[in-house]
């Protein structure tokens, strides 16, 4: 599968998705992730912050909630979730249709990047990383909460999600998480499991 019919699945899929997300399996899980990720993000965060892979945008609605004075983004593939983010957020958030790979902000823009649940459908990792790199100040901080299993059930999903149609690529584990990331230039790098089917991993720029 190639790179482009994996990004084009991966918005037709939450496309069809967007209306009932919520009361999906991917809705459950994903809000599982963004509770782990929010724990590891903290309270009274000030600056400003991007989530990529915003989806639905309950994230930046929790953070606009929670944080005020916090300047908020985010990005997505799919249209249809870009809408319903727009509706919950209004002009609390600059929200933008596009991909993780090309990141349409310049460069060290913000003090914190997000990605929850959505980091499992970029089939270029690397590319992805070097853009949130990029648009982070120097010591900004990442976080990415993602589903992980283990090994044999990883190894078979990684097998199996491709020829699903749903736009997943790869579930990682720690050891290649961490070294993708050390590559990109990020440092002080934590990862931890979240349940069983999941992890959350912060860095920080440099």
């Amino acid at each position: 599968m190639t790179y482009e019919k994996a990004k084009e699945h991966a918005r037709t899929t939450f496309d069809r998705l967007a209306g009932n997300y919520e009361s999906t399996m991917e809705g459950w899980h994903s809000r599982r992730m963004k509770a782990a990720a929010l724990r590891c993000l903290g309270n009274a965060l000030c600056g400003s912050l991007l989530d990529v892979g915003c989806g639905l945008g309950l994230v930046l609605e929790t953070l606009a909630e929670r944080d005020p004075g916090l300047a908020l983004a985010g990005l997505d593939i799919s249209p249809e979730m870009i809408r319903i983010a727009k509706e919950r957020l209004g002009t609390r958030a600059d929200l933008r249709l596009g991909d993780a790979e090309a990141l349409p902000w310049e460069d060290h823009r913000f003090d914190y990047v997000v990605c929850v649940d959505s980091f499992h459908h970029y089939p270029h990792a690397i590319r992805a990383l070097a853009e949130m790199h990029r648009v982070l100040k120097r010591g900004g901080r990442l976080t990415i909460a993602d589903p992980t299993a283990p090994p044999i059930l990883r190894q078979l999903a990684n097998a199996v999600n491709p020829l699903l149609h749903r736009g997943d690529v790869r579930m990682y584990d720690q050891r290649e998480t961490v070294r993708m990331l050390e590559a990109q230039r990020f440092e002080r790098i934590r990862w931890s499991r979240a349940g069983i089917w999941g992890f959350v991993v912060t860095a920080l720029a440099r």
